[in-house]
């Protein structure tokens, strides 16, 4: 297991041993789980029309027999810079019978509203090297995709018995300064471990292809991100206002790299919104080449920005008012308001907060697919 560059922050690619061992696995074994509860399971070697136990196989987890799941957490939520972010936690895996490989997976998300903000990173350690089995920091949505299906963390089995030692499993979480505001929240990552004693399935079978015990667990991806100049065109937007007073908003949205209102821009809403309300920004009326997509950038204005400066995701037009009437200025100025990259040149999630004044509570593709972020995966 071999770190990578990046100062750490993106280790390198998985070993060609983790690689190959990842997909493979057969045999009996048991789910890890529940700390302080346990239980013994037979491993099975399979003959033609039968089927023969013998054996023991057991796992432990912080030294305590366990047969189900782990779940790492809860991490304290809070946004830092990078070299100021949490301390791992984890657990120690051990053997408590027999020599075994252990496999590990993580379960599904069930709409976790830190999904996409909180950025984990998974390593292991065998007391000898470590490895990133992320690749490093991703957003805990995809990590958990990522791991679904399994991955065998021992190097050539674990022995039994306090004097055989351990694998440790650290998750690292970080919340970068820059992520919408979730302070409050908390989370966890949750494991399943498989076991499978060494001395009755050689390591040829253990490593064949198809043998992984996690293989056909993976979790269906349910949105599409929205980043890295992808084919994705964004349909709608549902942004919430954030102002403290009730204001006239006005969306243009440009296409074609033509700027101002007369200049190929298009009001695409023009409305009263109360604080914390929310409006729909669609793009059937957007005048673009492609039917029904918003274009590559919206401007949002509550009527603050008089000067017609490009607003952006940390700054902008913040003022509570009336609306300025049409959204933008024309002869080519770029409109008024708060800038919002709706090309996905930049990556754009639910949950994201766009000038301090508008957070975006669910989005679509032009073909009504929801797009990836907080809550959605």
């Amino acid at each position: 297991m071999t770190p990578g560059s990046d100062g750490g922050r993106r280790p390198g690619g998985l070993s060609r041993r983790r690689l190959l061992a990842g997909i493979g696995g057969v045999g009996a074994v048991g789910m890890a789980s529940g700390l302080g509860t346990g239980a013994y399971l037979s491993d099975r070697e399979t003959f033609p029309n039968n089927v023969f136990g013998a054996g023991e196989v057991g796992l432990t987890v912080d030294g305590d027999l366990t047969d189900g799941t782990v779940t790492v957490g809860p991490f304290a939520v809070d946004r830092t810079a990078f070299d100021d972010r949490p301390k791992p936690k984890g657990f120690e895996v051990g053997a408590s019978a027999n020599p075994v490989r252990v496999w590990l997976a993580t379960e599904c998300s069930d709409g976790d509203p830190l999904g996409e903000a909180l950025e984990v990173e998974v390593v292991v350690d065998d007391g000898d090297s470590r490895e990133s089995l992320t690749d490093g920091y991703r957003p805990l949505a995809e990590v958990e995709r990522l791991l679904a299906t399994g991955v065998r963390i021992d190097d050539g089995c674990l022995e039994a018995g306090p004097d055989g030692g351990s694998i440790a499993v650290e998750v690292a979480p970080y919340l970068p300064a820059d992520s919408p505001d979730v302070s409050g929240k908390a989370t966890g990552l949750t494991f399943r471990l498989y076991a499978e004693q060494c001395r009755h399935v050689s390591e040829e079978r253990a490593s064949a292809p198809g043998a992984n015990p996690f293989a056909d667990d993976g979790c269906e991806q349910t949105c599409v991100p929205c980043e890295d100049e992808n084919d994705v065109k964004v349909g709608s937007l549902t942004l919430q206002y954030l102002g403290d007073d009730p204001a006239t908003v006005v969306v243009v949205a440009t296409s074609g790299g033509a700027e101002g209102v007369g200049n190929g821009g298009t009001i695409v809403f023009n409305g009263e919104v109360a604080p914390n309300g929310t409006f729909v920004v669609n793009g059937a009326n957007a005048g673009t080449n492609t039917p029904g997509w918003i274009g590559p950038n919206i401007y949002v204005d509550d009527g603050g920005s008089d000067d017609g400066s490009e607003g952006n995701e940390n700054g902008g037009g913040n003022g509570n008012g009336g609306g300025n009437g049409n959204g933008g200025s024309g002869g080519g100025k770029k409109p008024a308001g708060v800038k919002i990259h709706t090309s996905c040149s930049e990556s754009l999630r639910v949950g994201d907060v766009y000038g301090g004044l508008y957070e975006i509570v669910a989005a679509a593709t032009t073909d009504d697919e929801p797009l990836c972020g907080t809550g959605a995966k």
